[in-house]
């Protein structure tokens, strides 16, 4: 509020100087109100530092007494914690101007970084002399991306835009792939960044170590020179103020003449710049990063302080991200990795959003922070059912789809057999992914953390115990009915888009404890040793279906594909999909319709779960032992861009898009594979990136809603052949005339203003007879347009 009272409104005083007198009662209302507000800021202001230096030594001292760290330990972690809290920073600007949670904030700074970071290594440039490469590069590089991208999607669904981030970011890397050997750096090569202050050390005597080197004092400085500039950028610059007015309400801001559009911009300017100099001050200690994005890992300690700061507080943020560098720094310094610190991430986000109180505000909401459902396809209109033509093409269809499917295992090799059973497993997750995210609005990134922990416990059984393999699927369906709804949890009580933020950390938990052998729920868990230690069965016994022999394994794979498939359309048929799709759509009114939200999602949660709990068993039998790899974070990552592509909301598009990436990913390179292995390992990042985004701008739904609007235009040409009226099919050509007269309108009105409006003050026309120039009032006058009069 306070904010928004100290921008100018856009118009103008009246000529003399004075305002009129409603707007003078405004204002003195407003500036009222921001006084209120003022000293209740000023009120709570010591309350929350105190809370927060509080915290700090209740952490330090809960570190000092599991770590026993040292001084020079603790900088260390201070030191690189720094780049976490700054990308939160970013992550937060971003949150609040625009309602997303922003996963390309460190990669959208990281190209310009990269550059000048190799420039330094490579070409010898001096470290200070490509510094304006980084501070110039890292706000342009942001403002394009929010200029050419961003904006296109302003209208878009929240869920959309999200997506597109992470496309962003995926694009990002892409082009970080080809910045090193432009360059002229060897592949994989992460050098050491010589800087003028390296040299630089404080010695602590009694251990003749260094406590604190030039590097860190550098970057610490730098932290606290950012953050001091920001946040006297954001309180007493007109654009500042702009960006806090806009981060309260976007539309309300709009109406008081706030630049928006402009004051997001400024905000993914501010972000970008925060990441390139994370990025550019944090090489000299940790090395350049080999991946724009900086890897999913260190998103994930950034988003884990964005959430503690409650997606709005700065200062929280940077101390939040310093202590997540404190635990990665002492679990490296102890145990030599960091899986069971980004592990220690999914308790601290889940116990942050458990704390949080749910926003009741519906400014808040309204617009910005609310979920709009993506588009959703029609089954076939019931006039159309029976008619030949339409029942051909129906067939063929679903004949073609499970044709093809049938034949692969006779057309391929034997050894790509173990690669063709893999394809069912991933579309069984595809089909998970739908009712998660396409019907109940839940961004879910870690669906594969799901799949590896009911193929841990069901696969450690089947190897300890020889239980039978329907048992094995039960308990494995049973065990993803359950973590879905554990993970669901916080969704349900946070609104907003927190569950992307809570299965990325539950995938890194479950990859690096719960399926680390070395840990003590992997050693009880798990399957003993490293090689393969879960055998297939016989089923229906005398050597009828052999789960040893691959061909077999796959049809058995492919029919649990199917069920899944038709468990989800019969899901989706009855009242509870209805109410799901309802509670989708609009939050506020379903409970007016006593539809309970919390129930309804949580029941879209324990379904998701369980089909991919079953993927999870089935994989478990595949590869015969179970390795984390295989439910690797950025797999589920991929997998969910997959089926962003062919379209969340439709169960065969998803699943059609899922199988297609990974058949191109695992059998494609065996074409592409000649042009290097650079370009083998960027295609992906090509696929759900560049590719990614240009498809959800045609076709937000997905590959899905060009194949409906297809079948749309030959139902219509049916409905006119046979001479039939079908409602919805004319209600939607209808709606698409509606567009394009609004879109010729629009023209011209442009047209109008471009040529001004003294054409159109005089208009005249052209007499076909004798091509005299005549006024319209004077056309009714003259001889050979006089109107004929009847006798």
């Amino acid at each position: 509020m306070t904010a928004v009272t100290d921008v100018e409104p856009p118009l103008g005083r009246p000529e003399g100087g004075h305002e009129p007198v409603s707007k003078r009662a405004t204002s003195a209302v407003s500036e009222a109100s921001a006084r209120v507000m003022r000293v209740a800021t000023a009120t709570n202001r010591p309350m929350q530092f105190g809370r927060l230096v509080l915290s700090s030594i209740v952490f330090l001292i809960v570190v000092e007494i599991i770590y026993k760290a040292s001084t020079a330990e603790l900088i260390s972690g201070l030191s690189i914690g720094a780049m976490y809290g700054i990308i939160a920073v970013g992550i937060i600007l971003i949150y609040r101007t625009n309602r997303i949670i922003n996963f390309a904030a460190a990669a959208v700074g990281a190209v310009p970084a990269i550059t000048a970071l190799l420039l330094d290594v490579q070409r010898h440039v001096p470290y200070l002399a490509v510094l304006p490469i980084v501070l110039i590069g890292g706000p342009a590089v942001a403002a394009l991306v929010d200029i050419f991208i961003m904006r296109r999607f302003s209208k878009s669904p929240r869920i959309i835009v999200t997506v597109v981030t992470i496309g962003v970011a995926q694009g990002m890397a892409a082009l970080g792939f080809f910045i090193p050997v432009w360059i002229g750096a060897r592949a994989g090569e992460i050098p050491n960044v010589p800087t003028p202050w390296d040299r630089i050390h404080l010695i602590n005597n009694s251990r003749n170590q260094p406590v604190l080197v030039g590097n860190q004092v550098a970057c610490l400085v730098t932290v606290v020179v950012l953050a001091t500039a920001l946040a006297l950028f954001l309180r007493y610059t007109r654009i500042g103020i702009a960006l806090r007015a806009s981060a309260e309400n976007s539309d309300r801001a709009s109406l008081l003449g706030i630049p928006v559009k402009r004051v997001q911009t400024v905000a993914w300017m501010l972000a970008g710049l925060l990441g390139a100099m994370a990025i550019f001050v944090q090489a000299p200690i940790i090395g350049v990063p080999s991946n724009a994005t900086l890897g999913f890992d260190s998103l994930l300690f950034a988003l884990a302080a964005a959430v503690i700061a409650r997606m709005e507080r700065i200062g929280v943020a940077l101390i939040a991200g310093m202590g997540v560098g404190i635990i990665e720094f002492l679990q490296i310094a102890r145990y030599g990795k960091s899986e069971v610190a980004t592990a220690i991430m999914l308790p601290i986000i889940l116990v942050a959003l458990l704390l949080q109180r749910r926003t009741q505000a519906r400014a808040l909401d309204s617009g910005i922070s609310t979920w709009e459902s993506v588009k959703s396809f029609r089954p076939i209109p019931s006039e159309l059912r029976g008619i030949r033509e339409v029942e051909t093409a129906r067939i063929g269809a679903w004949g073609l789809a499970i044709a093809i499917p049938v034949a692969l295992p006779f057309l391929i090799h034997q050894r790509d057999m173990t690669d063709l059973t893999l394809l069912p497993l991933f579309g069984i997750v595809a089909v998970s992914l739908v009712v998660l995210t396409g019907w109940a609005g839940q961004i879910s990134l870690g669906q594969f953390g799901l799949v590896g922990i009911s193929a841990g416990v069901a696969g450690g059984m089947v190897a300890k115990h020889n239980i039978d393999f329907f048992v094995a699927l039960a308990i494995g369906i049973a065990v993803g009915v359950v973590a879905a709804v554990l993970i669901g949890l916080p969704a349900v009580r946070i609104q907003g888009l927190y569950l992307a933020v809570t299965t990325l950390g539950f995938s890194y938990a479950v990859q690096g404890y719960l399926l680390n052998k070395s840990s003590w729920f992997g050693h009880k868990i798990l399957p003993t040793g490293y090689t393969a230690s879960i055998r297939r069965p016989v089923l229906y016994g005398r050597g009828r279906l052999d789960l040893e022999n691959e061909r077999v394994f796959y049809f058995v794979c492919l029919i649990a594909l199917g069920a899944a498939v038709l468990a989800a359309l019969a899901f989706r048929r009855n009242r509870s999909g209805r109410v799901l799709i309802a509670a989708r759509d609009n939050q506020r009114a379903a409970p007016a319709y006593a539809i309970n939200l919390v129930r309804t999602r949580l029941a879209a949660f324990a379904v998701s779960g369980g089909i991919a709990g079953m993927a999870g068993v089935l994989f478990a039998y595949e590869e015969h032992n179970i390795i984390p790899g295989s439910f690797s974070v950025l797999q589920s990552i991929l997998v969910f861009l997959a089926a962003v592509i062919g379209g969340l909301t439709s169960v065969p598009a998803a699943v059609a898009g899922v199988v297609g990436f990974e058949a191109f990913t695992v059998f494609g390179h065996r074409f592409y594979a000649h042009l290097g292995d650079t370009f083998v390992s960027v295609v992906p990042f090509l696929l759900t990136g560049p590719f990614l985004v240009l498809q959800l701008y045609f076709y937000p739904g997905g590959s899905a809603e060009a194949t409906f609007a297809s079948r749309d235009r030959f139902l219509r040409w049916v409905a006119k052949r046979h001479n039939l009226l079908v409602p919805s099919l004319v209600a939607d050509r209808r709606a698409e005339d509606k567009q394009q007269e609004d879109t010729a309108v629009l023209a011209a009105e442009q047209h109008v203003e471009e040529v001004g409006f003294e054409v159109l003050s005089d208009p005249v026309i052209v007499c076909p007879t004798c091509g005299v120039e005549l006024a319209i009032a004077d056309a009714p006058a003259h001889d050979h347009l006089r109107p004929a009069v009847k006798p």
